[in-house]
């Protein structure tokens, strides 16, 4: 029954990217959509992305090691989505609007008119999305070797074919119904799954009392003597609060949506709909007391954590929904990431900086952008088959490098008049390198802070950002013109994003 279930589920995702393959013109219609879809679609997609299988295998098995301070990961998370809204939502829809605008870097370099800016964070993007793409893969061949009873090669293998399919095919158009699809799987699921795993362990409070007699830590915001204490806590808030702005796979989103009018509905929905996917994270609490108690074998990582509890206790028909529901996270966010990945290397380095801008062909446009896209899946599933490290970990790695990267240009530089192009580019760069940088020293233990790593690094863009800003010199730039709507044609026009 769960492997029907699963099939039926990867089945429907594979014509749903088939039938979008007719509707792909050119790269703005595989990379936006068309900027034709409404709130609930754009809301659903945020929240699907947001979420992952960072989200629901990750950082489920880090709740089952942890406890509760995890889940202000998701009560950051879920604020991060309305402060992205509040800060980017309308004045991206807007740019994109006047100035055709289609990724991250074409808005920046409209913005701080430099090629470099552009190179830089398209650089930072793709570098972050390889690494955040592995975490998703490793998700998916964990979630299906328990589906389908075979190994992790095969099972990551069949998984990815199948994202191949419609992802390649069916472009932005494809990923957003299909993320609308995932998103109300989700939802389902983690209520199921909250509700009945709340039943087995006798309640709220009988959970709370026994995942205390464990680890008194693990009921706490954050640890008094474990490994999660109050810098973790002070970092998940750079990271997640702040850090959400950083997100090219969940921000540029906002390019979507049919009218800007839209977005307040869309951020409501967005935030509500990640809130309750978040639900199912009490799986690690779950597992950790069923484990305790001699119901259950621990499982052998804390990645199969998620799989290990719903095959164990929850009905084959059940199970295949839940199940169905966590390969949802999986898919949303890789097809996310891979079209971000796809773009920064098509869009951004090949036509706008190797190609100075020169306009395509639309079939041409279209081949390259399935073609690269198709090299960049190949790529990330050829270097999760030997993953190093845990999906919570490795997500929360490249996040940092998202964040440390594009949080000043990009939110900071979108509002304020005085930030300059010298200090857009020493931001994004010091925000990559050492993003990078810091992690690689604490994954070989040479040097391990207190605060993550990637807020480390934000902290130091953001500096840099703001005092080299204020010692150059202020410049004047089109997306602050609030002239007629001839005189922005010409501006448009004259712009050195050829769309």
């Amino acid at each position: 029954m769960i492997l029907t279930i699963g099939i039926l589920y990867l089945l429907v995702i594979l014509i749903i990217g088939l039938f979008s393959m007719k509707h792909q013109k050119d790269m703005d219609t595989f990379y936006t959509g068309g900027r034709r879809f409404g709130p609930w679609l754009v809301a659903l997609a945020i929240s699907s992305t947001t979420m992952s299988g960072y989200g629901f295998i990750g950082l489920t098995g880090l709740v089952y090691q942890h406890g509760y301070s995890i889940f202000m990961i998701g009560i950051f998370a879920t604020a991060g989505i309305f402060v992205s809204f509040l800060i980017l939502a309308k004045p991206m829809r807007r740019i994109t609007q006047k100035f055709g605008a289609l990724t991250i870097p074409d808005l920046l370099e409209l913005r701080y008119n430099s090629k470099a800016v552009r190179a830089i964070t398209a650089l930072a993007i793709l570098g972050g999305a390889i690494g955040y793409q592995m975490a998703q893969y490793k998700a998916l061949g964990n979630m299906l070797q328990t589906v389908l009873g075979v190994d992790y090669k095969l099972a990551l293998f069949i998984g990815v074919a199948i994202l191949t399919v419609y992802v390649v095919g069916g472009g932005m158009i494809s990923a957003v119904w299909t993320d609308f699809i995932q998103m109300i799987v989700m939802v389902v699921g983690a209520l199921i799954v909250f509700i009945g795993g709340m039943k087995m362990v006798g309640g709220m409070s009988q959970l709370n009392s026994e995942v205390a007699s464990i680890n008194p830590d693990m009921v706490q915001a954050f640890h008094t003597t474990g490994p999660i204490g109050i810098f973790a806590f002070i970092s998940y808030f750079f990271i997640y609060v702040i850090g959400h702005q950083g997100q090219p796979h969940v921000v540029s989103k906002f390019y979507m949506i049919r009218k800007i009018s839209m977005l307040k509905w869309a951020c409501i929905i967005a935030a509500s709909t990640y809130a309750l996917t978040a639900l199912l994270w009490f799986v690690g609490l779950y597992t950790r007391v069923m484990v305790e108690r001699g119901e259950m074998a621990a499982p052998a990582t804390p990645d199969l954590v998620a799989p290990l509890f719903i095959e164990t206790f929850f009905h084959p028909a059940i199970a295949g929904l839940i199940f169905a529901a966590v390969m949802a996270a999986i898919m949303s966010t890789s097809e996310a990431f891979l079209l971000v990945a796809s773009s920064s290397i098509v869009r951004d380095i090949y036509q706008q900086i190797i190609k100075k801008g020169e306009k395509l062909p639309e079939k041409k446009e279209l081949a390259l952008s399935r073609w690269i896209t198709l090299a960049v899946i190949v790529l990330t599933f050829l270097l999760s088959l030997n993953p190093p490290d845990l999906v919570g970990w490795l997500g929360n790695a490249s996040w940092g490098i998202f964040v440390a990267s594009l949080v000043p240009v990009l939110s900071i530089g979108i509002l304020w008049k005085r930030a300059t192009r010298v200090a857009a580019i020493w931001s994004s760069a010091l925000g990559f390198i050492f993003s990078i940088a810091l992690y690689i020293l604490k994954v070989k233990e040479l040097y391990v802070p207190a605060i993550d790593t990637g807020a480390i690094a934000l902290m130091i863009s953001t500096v840099s950002f703001i005092g080299i800003s204020l010692l150059t010199k202020s410049e004047s730039n089109v997306i602050f013109n609030n002239g007629s709507d001839n005189k922005i044609n010409k501006e448009k026009d004259s712009t050195a994003i050829n769309i």
